[in-house]
């Protein structure tokens, strides 16, 4: 399984109605693990990539694979973000960051999670909307992980859809 801090992270790609291609930066400075970014790279080698956001359809939503994941552009509380198709995480999980941009506030309730990178404590937490293209969906249930770069979207919300993955291209589709 792939260690969490080498999935490749890519934040904010664009603004929520513009689903045109964005560039962004692999950016990785003396030796250590590249790290995609949507601002040029400041002291680093640089390879442009082009992302192919999602085109959105009625009641379905379609994704282009870009470099073997699946990304979404959605929005917390109004807080726009994208994020990491994860079939393997049970909740959807958000880094402390983002909670608190989304003012979203943990519950009293911390509760140990099995990670790639092992076990860690994690708090739950509930997204009033979460908003992913034409789908809305209220009270969410979340996990606020100390450690997270970028935001997992995992089954707690994906079992809301139908799901076709084939050549390159995942759709999510209304249940």
């Amino acid at each position: 399984m792939m260690k969490l801090k080498t999935r490749l992270f890519i934040f904010a790609l664009g603004v929520f109605s513009n689903f045109a291609n964005a560039q962004i930066y692999k950016c990785s400075q003396n030796g250590q693990a590249a790290k995609y970014q949507n601002m040029p790279c400041e002291q680093s080698q640089t390879i442009q990539t082009t992302v192919n956001l999602p085109k959105v359809e009625r009641k379905q939503i379609t994704l282009e694979q870009t470099q073997g994941h699946f990304f979404l552009i959605g929005e917390l509380n109004k807080v726009k973000t994208t994020f990491l198709i994860d079939t393997g995480a049970s909740m959807v999980a958000l880094p402390q960051s983002l909670a608190k941009q989304a003012k979203i506030l943990c519950s009293h309730e911390m509760v140990e999670v099995s990670t790639a990178n092992g076990k860690v404590k994690a708090c739950l937490a509930s997204v009033e909307k979460l908003t992913l293209a034409p789908f809305q969906f209220e009270n969410v249930q979340v996990l606020i992980h100390p450690n997270l770069d970028m935001p997992l979207l995992g089954m707690s919300v994906l079992q809301k859809f139908n799901i076709e993955q084939r050549g390159g291209k995942m759709r999510l589709f209304e249940r």
